[in-house]
């Protein structure tokens, strides 16, 4: 039968009956000293933060037995001192001649953790006063990979010192077990806030360098190129030119599907279709040369052009081009347009 390694969510989740039997269960079927070493040091990490008794007399015959006889391993060395309180002197003595080999070595190896030890110890024995409400311990920390990841303990004690919680918390780095796809989670620890509705209590450890948000970075390298803003007048601008040359290039004198709405000539003002040229009579071309525009759309003037663009043109052909210009500049007029 396979055996379900204990996670944070076990450890700091259930209680404390239940999660005796696992952890016994556990060194039972697999004993592994050094992984079980951990989950009692996690198990001590939620006795002197959280409320309720957590304490390890229940496993104190376990104890016994991962000390005295299984073989050592750095693991052990580097928390043994945790558990001094469960041996008599001459047996914390035969421990310390089974895991060290000398008092230097013993002295180098659980210097850290004795410091871990006095704080748990402190925090083991404050009270919590009955609230109304609980509180949770919000912290931030970093995995083996530098990414940040938030974990919340719920039903801690108040917290009366951020920086003796802050210190307590970093018990937490000195543990291997608590991996997510095989990655370390709690590498360092980075701050903390206590919650009761609202922020309680906060604190950030001091970073050497200032980091760099790698969202931030991300978004920064998403975000394209500004183009430069084009004026309404540019735009107006290129908009008439390119309907002006779209004009001049077309064959078709008629006007576009938009200016046939907006302006609907009158069929004596309307330009001489290009169907099919007719010789126009001489009483039409009287009529035409005689018929003058009204005042509102009158048009100066403009010099007879004497390039040679009419040579070989009749003159009703120079009249009929002249008449389709005048047409255009009127509705060039009416719409606003510039010549």
């Amino acid at each position: 039968m396979d055996v379900v390694k204990l996670g944070s969510r076990q450890i700091f989740g259930m209680k404390k009956e239940t999660l005796m039997k696992r952890v016994l269960r556990y060194f039972e079927q697999t004993q592994q000293a050094a992984e079980v070493v951990e989950y009692l040091v996690a198990i001590l990490f939620r006795h002197a933060l959280c409320v309720g008794d957590f304490s390890l007399q229940p496993l104190s015959e376990m104890i016994h037995q991962i000390f005295l006889k299984a073989a050592p391993n750095d693991t052990l060395r580097r928390h043994c001192v945790y558990f001094e309180h469960f041996f008599s002197l001459e047996e914390w003595q035969i421990v310390i001649q089974r895991l060290f080999s000398s008092d230097e070595e013993y002295q180098q190896f659980t210097k850290e953790t004795c410091l871990y030890k006095k704080l748990l110890e402190k925090k083991s024995l404050e009270t919590h006063e009955i609230a109304e409400f609980q509180f949770d311990l919000v912290s931030i920390f970093k995995d083996a990979n530098g990414k940040r990841h938030t974990w919340t303990l719920r039903d801690t004690k108040q917290v009366r010192s951020e920086e003796e919680t802050a210190k307590v918390l970093g018990v937490l780095t000195t543990l291997t077990i608590f991996r997510s796809s095989g990655i370390r989670r709690f590498a360092e620890y980075v701050k903390f806030k206590s919650k009761k509705g609202c922020i309680d209590a906060e604190h950030e450890a001091v970073q050497a360098e200032p980091e760099e948000s790698v969202q931030e970075t991300a978004v920064a390298e998403e975000q394209p190129r500004e183009s430069k803003p084009i004026s309404k007048a540019a735009a107006s601008t290129a908009s008439k030119t390119a309907h002006a040359q779209s004009s001049r290039g077309s064959d078709s004198n008629t006007l576009n599907h938009q200016e046939t709405d907006t302006l609907s000539p009158l069929p004596s003002e309307a330009p001489p279709t290009q169907t099919k040229e007719k010789e126009p009579s001489a009483e039409s071309e009287g009529a035409k040369s005689s018929k003058k525009p009204p005042k509102e759309a009158k048009i100066p003037s403009k010099k007879p052009d004497t390039s040679d663009k009419h040579y070989g043109k009749s003159k009703e052909k120079i009249q009929e081009e002249r008449d389709k210009r005048k047409w255009k500049n009127r509705v060039n007029k009416f719409l606003g347009r510039k010549k």
